[in-house]
């Protein structure tokens, strides 16, 4: 065997194993699993089931902030990245004490790594 037979078959092994590789993980079930989710939108697939992970996400989050009972009477909206698990708090509150309410139960979701509030205080009268 010559090197460049022995470097050609070497490239094709290398490029058969990171076509298994880069498969996504599917359950029995035919659903994708979150590390299949963070695989779409690393690999630029499906735009919408991004979106979907991400709305679903953003969801999850928005109901658990509103099941604290400091936060009432609120306006927040949650913009979410599923995959990074970065979330933006965005809205009005009436005090101080409802933005650290609504963040702290946020970061109480699993798979949240960073919250960043953008909560607008919204004055007496207005």
């Amino acid at each position: 065997m010559t090197t460049i037979q022995k470097l050609l078959f070497g490239c094709i092994a290398l490029l058969c194993s990171s076509m298994i590789f880069a498969q996504n993980s599917v359950s029995s079930s035919g659903a994708v699993g979150q590390a299949g989710a963070a695989n779409v939108s690393q690999q630029g697939g499906d735009k919408k089931a991004v979106r979907a992970a991400n709305r679903q996400f953003s969801k999850t989050i928005q109901h658990a902030i509103y099941k604290d009972q400091d936060v009432e009477d609120v306006d927040i909206v949650v913009f979410g990245n599923a995959s990074t698990g970065k979330v933006i708090l965005s809205g009005f509150i009436s005090d101080l004490g409802q933005e650290q309410a609504a963040v702290n139960a946020a970061r109480q979701v699993p798979g949240v790594t960073a919250v960043s509030s953008r909560l607008t205080l919204r004055e007496e009268g207005n």
